[in-house]
């Protein structure tokens, strides 16, 4: 097989000579350059398309007479401010709520401590209440202030 197609090469150079391997090159240099040109219209087409829908989706679909670009450039670089912002304003806001719930957690904590001695001052003072009551059973005025201080009347 290789001796046949070296044998028609050799008798298409004798009958040809040199310059059909020369017009040969040149035409597949030119049908690779064809081809690339195809390739880069169609990238182009291709960035040319995205651009446009990312500029319908910024709100920059109108020209408005400006040059083309400049009011989609403007509208991305709103958008981007705008989502820059945002986040800031949500991340200080995020810290601002974190704050106020601390503040309230320990507030919380505090009133919660000085709850609890209370009621164990409370529950002392009973004690020392009841210890006081007399062998007929009868209370007077500071046990039943004790037990409303320990039922938190007071």
């Amino acid at each position: 097989m290789m001796a046949l197609i070296t044998g028609a090469a050799k008798a298409l150079r004798m009958f040809l000579g040199s310059r059909w391997w020369v017009l040969l090159a040149l035409a597949a240099a030119a049908a690779w350059f064809y081809v690339d040109a195809r390739r880069a219209r169609a990238d182009r087409d291709a960035w040319s398309a995205w651009a446009d829908r990312v500029c319908a989706f910024a709100g920059a679909a109108a020209m408005q007479g400006k040059p083309r670009g400049q009011l989609c450039a403007q509208a991305v670089q709103d958008l981007a401010h705008f989502k820059a912002a945002s986040q800031a304003e949500t991340a200080r806001l995020l810290v601002e709520a974190q704050r106020a719930r601390e503040e309230k957690a320990a507030g919380d904590r505090a009133a919660a401590a000085a709850d609890a001695a209370d009621r164990r001052l409370a529950g002392a003072q009973m004690e020392e209440a009841d210890a006081q009551v007399r062998e007929d059973d009868r209370v007077d005025g500071n046990w039943f202030a004790a037990l409303n201080r320990l039922g938190g009347l007071r």
